[in-house]
């Protein structure tokens, strides 16, 4: 279905309910909104990377990813790189422990970007130390995401850490699913997954 212009976000991956109208691709120099299950969109200029947003063109961005025929290949991954700005914790969520949200300020991880040398890197020695600045996509300006963990997270010892000290973090998780129900208390639920923290 690709070209240099009509795309879709996804292939194996359905997106949800709740996301398909609230997800928009952001090109070179225009943003236009998402369509259906699979994120089907048109663009008039191509562009070797997309953002993708969500809420509307002015919307917080969500990830980066690179232009490439059939789909974009997305899995509904959240990726973003900045501070921990406030944390949040409840038990009014209907679920059988305390919820953590995180409000974290920063913009989307190069579609590159690592957070640690993956195994097809094995002989490319010797591995570089990861770099805050190296692997933002800072031509994309800073926005507000929501992160959600539950108490027992272990990443969420270095959310702690980098919000009482100021600490840049790689903030790596999903959308999640309608099945978990996030959606019904939360604007924008994506779920934690991983963490990176800097040293200042």
């Amino acid at each position: 279905m690709n070209d240099e212009l009509n795309g879709q976000l996804t292939q194996g991956w359905t997106i949800p309910g709740y996301a398909r109208d609230m997800l928009w691709v952001e090109g070179a120099g225009e943003t236009v909104q998402a369509q259906g299950k699979r994120g089907a969109f048109t663009l008039e200029t191509p562009s070797p990377v997309v953002t993708v947003r969500w809420g509307g063109a002015a919307g917080p961005a969500l990830t980066r990813l690179r232009w490439q025929t059939d789909t974009l290949d997305w899995d509904g991954s959240v990726r973003i790189g900045g501070f921990v700005d406030a944390l949040h914790v409840t038990e009014q969520v209907d679920l059988p422990e305390p919820l953590t949200i995180l409000h974290v300020g920063g913009q989307p991880l190069k579609p590159e970007t690592l957070p640690y040398p993956a195994h097809a890197q094995r002989k490319q020695v010797p591995y570089a130390t990861p770099s805050f600045f190296d692997g933002l996509a800072d031509d994309v300006d800073e926005s507000v995401t929501t992160w959600m963990a539950l108490a027992d997270s272990p990443v969420l010892v270095l959310a702690q850490d980098a919000l009482v000290n100021k600490l840049r973090v790689y903030c790596y998780g999903s959308l999640a699913e309608d099945e978990a129900g996030w959606h019904e208390a939360f604007a924008l639920p994506i779920i934690l997954e991983a963490m990176s923290i800097f040293a200042p």
